[in-house]
């Protein structure tokens, strides 16, 4: 098992129980967008925002093997 990603935001740390609502956050808005925007215009922003949202997961993932 892993420990959640060490997230620090305006320099306050979140406990693991907040990293772990951020990825699970982060990951249900990347399976929304990817499952596609029909509106032509929004398509490029959603673009750009799974873009980002691959980068922040894959840094996620990322996470150091929780210590026994």
């Amino acid at each position: 098992m892993q420990d959640e990603a060490e997230i620090t935001i305006s320099g306050s740390k979140l406990s693991d129980a907040e990293s772990m609502t951020v990825r699970v956050a982060i990951d249900t808005l990347a399976n929304v967008l990817a499952e596609g925007v029909e509106d032509q215009d929004a398509q490029s922003l959603t673009e750009l925002y799974l873009e980002s949202l691959k980068r922040i997961q894959s840094l996620l993932d990322t996470r150091a093997s929780r210590k026994q």
